[in-house]
């Protein structure tokens, strides 16, 4: 089994990052560079202090469906992301269960639930990445599921750095998950595997190793995708496709 998985070229998933970071710096220029955008900031942070931006500690409900549709959107990119990045080696789609929820309470519970389990899976994998440029495209996927994770502690009234395992706590530092802490919050909502290879990875750093990472966060990627195409457009609209935003 061929462990390169750069093998013929850059992987997809490094050249989106690095096709992304391009874009904006771009559009950082046009902008002025970092003192516009810091201008910008601070301006915000005045009009909000003048109250200009006070309000509801909660979104409207149209910029919550807006928020879901992005985050149904992100988690979709992701798993195509690595898909293409893994090829032959990619798991199959795991069969779920317990997906569909029946409350709109329910559903912002389990989405908080399975962010912050996404952040701590990405972070405990992180030490154990051997190649450098897996592990900068994991991070790339690590800080998209952390704002996500920010956004829903907010939206619960919980602290904004609360974790998976703690909803009130607010450390300055984020919690790594083990592998088995992620497959022990995961567990209820997978089905079966479909096939793929079991959900877990070595703690010893290798190429190998790195397919069975990703894999796992493929596995992740792969639960949130589906919960989030099966629900949004139960409680927000916008449809239940994959591709739909």
């Amino acid at each position: 089994m061929s462990t390169d998985l750069n093998q013929g070229g850059t992987s997809p998933l490094i050249a989106a990052s690095r096709r992304l970071f391009l874009r904006r710096s771009a559009m950082l220029t046009v902008a002025g560079g970092s003192a516009a955008v810091l201008s910008g900031s601070l301006s915000r942070i005045a009009r909000a202090d003048n109250g200009v931006l006070s309000g509801s500690a909660l979104p409207a409900p149209a910029t919550q469906r807006e928020r879901f549709l992005e985050i149904k959107k992100h988690e979709n990119d992701h798993v195509n992301a690595l898909v293409a990045a893994l090829g032959g080696n990619a798991r199959p789609k795991p069969n779920f269960q317990n997906i569909v929820k029946t409350s709109y309470s329910g559903f912002i519970q389990t989405s908080q639930a399975l962010e912050n389990t996404g952040v701590g899976a990405y972070l405990g994998a992180a030490p154990v990445i051997f190649n450098p440029a897996y592990l900068a495209a994991a991070g790339s996927i690590l800080t998209i599921e952390a704002r996500h994770a920010g956004y829903l502690n907010t939206l619960e009234a919980d602290a904004i750095t609360a974790n998976a395992l703690d909803r009130t706590s607010n450390p300055s530092f984020d919690m790594a998950l083990t592998a088995d802490q992620v497959i022990a919050a995961a567990g209820p909502f997978i089905k079966d595997l479909n096939g793929g290879p079991a959900i877990g990875y070595s703690n010893t750093p290798s190429d190998e190793n790195d397919i069975a990472i990703l894999n796992f966060a493929l596995a992740l990627e792969y639960l949130e995708a589906e919960y989030y195409n099966m629900n949004v457009h139960l409680f927000l609209g916008g449809g239940g496709n994959a591709n739909s935003q």
